[in-house]
């Protein structure tokens, strides 16, 4: 993969792997970079031993998670603002990326830098100007003409500015992705922001897993769809106990397990459903309830600012997330005697079509859904052939995730909002 390809979070096919169903704990443990949390860990599974911890296709997953760990050096710098001049330059497709040169930067340790040359990915340009309320006017500026000369002017006056107001200039952790001699700005933080990356989340996910297998409840576990990049990870992990729905296929309990470590979002758990479709091929649906079933939470979510104990224990609370099928299956929208298949069609074709869509563009996708192209829909059957050949498509992570909760909440609710 190119260097860009790592910042873009891609589907891992799980079809077909070879797998052992197991890894080492010491293995586990080796992606953990702080000390801290390798004993944090180490203490609360109580792996001070070698042990095999065995997990479907836990191996296979495991490479794809130490493939990307070992991508970068991640490396934490204090800098000043009014050390940074920010530039634009055109990329290969010639659109405007911002390049941050850091006079001046300081290690944890002390030891000073100076000159370096960073690419912003992800969210650290809005970052770098929200504070100053400029967001919105950099995103103009970019791919306009002048722009880059534009930008040059309003950074002059903001180190005029900062000179007579020292006590204004903001400091804060830059957090740097190093690979060969490229240097990316991952995030802009705090110095209580904790590095919880997708190497802790895949192993404390794990841990927690093998633990409840090993229980008086003896529950067997897969792991159906992995997601990943650089800086976040999606786990849906299903529970062996299928609910047989005739005609449509098997319903199990699932959880979704995410961390997104791009500096401003959080590590959550959620409770889903995956619907195994009898009418396609390796087709799968997952469902997500989005509120509370007899005051069960569906959900739990926590930052990257927690302790080092309050992180590992919050994966204790994996296991409440498997909720009974018989808890949700009154909410199913698209079981209900008055439900009419082709009206859920329309809905989720209209979201998709709309003027100011997350699919715009997506024409594969518009496909599936549009009356001239599929026709009446007449049955729940069809219905969800449809949705689960949208699931199957190979579109942007980050859509896909829109997608899964607007066919959500359409066959749950019969409601097309994706919130």
């Amino acid at each position: 993969m190119e260097v860009h390809d790592y910042f873009k979070q891609q589907k891992i096919s799980l079809k077909d792997v070879k797998s052992r169903d197991f890894v080492y704990s010491n293995d586990l443990l080796s992606l953990i970079g702080s000390e801290e949390l390798r004993n944090a860990i180490s203490n609360r599974y109580e792996i001070s031993k070698n042990i095999k911890i065995e997990l479907d296709k836990i191996d296979f997953i495991y490479n794809a998670v130490q493939i990307y760990t070992l991508k970068f050096v991640t490396s934490r710098l204090n800098v000043s603002f009014d050390k940074v001049v920010p530039s634009f330059q055109k990329n290969l497709n010639g659109k405007d990326i911002v390049f941050f040169e850091i006079e001046e930067a300081v290690d944890l340790n002390g030891e000073v830098f100076s000159d370096l040359r960073v690419e912003g990915i992800y969210d650290s340009v809005n970052m770098f100007f929200e504070a100053r309320k400029l967001t919105q006017y950099i995103n103009y500026l970019k791919n306009t003409e002048g722009g880059n000369y534009l930008l040059g002017k309003l950074d002059e006056s903001w180190k005029q500015y900062y000179k007579s107001n020292s006590t204004k200039v903001d400091q804060k952790v830059f957090r740097i992705l190093s690979e060969g001699d490229e240097l990316f700005l991952k995030s802009i933080n705090t110095e209580r922001f904790k590095e919880y990356g997708i190497a802790e989340t895949f192993v404390l996910t794990c841990l927690e897993l093998f633990t409840i297998s090993r229980s008086a409840n003896k529950s067997k576990f897969t792991i159906s769809a992995v997601a990943l990049s650089e800086s976040s990870i999606d786990l849906i992990v299903a529970i062996d106990n299928p609910h047989y729905i005739e005609g449509l296929g098997y319903i199990n309990s699932s959880i979704s397990i995410r961390n997104q470590d791009q500096g401003n979002t959080s590590i959550g758990f959620y409770s889903s459903l995956e619907f195994n479709l009898a009418k396609i091929e390796d087709g799968k649906l997952f469902l997500f309830p989005n509120k509370k079933v007899e005051n069960i939470k569906s959900e739990l979510t926590i930052n990257h600012t927690v302790s080092v104990n309050d992180f590992v224990d919050s994966y204790k609370s994996i296991g409440t997330f498997f909720q009974d099928y018989d808890k949700f299956k009154l909410d199913y929208f698209f079981f209900r005697d008055t439900t009419d298949p082709d009206e859920l069609r329309a809905k989720i074709e209209e979201k998709i079509v709309s003027h100011n869509s997350p699919f715009k563009g997506i024409v594969e996708l518009a496909d599936l859904f549009k009356k001239d192209k599929v026709g009446h829909v007449s049955n729940l059957a069809s219905l969800l052939k449809l949705c689960g050949l949208a699931e199957m498509l190979d579109i942007n992570f980050d859509v896909k995730f829109k997608l899964r909760y607007l066919i959500s909440n359409v066959l749950l609710y019969g409601k097309n909002d994706m919130n």
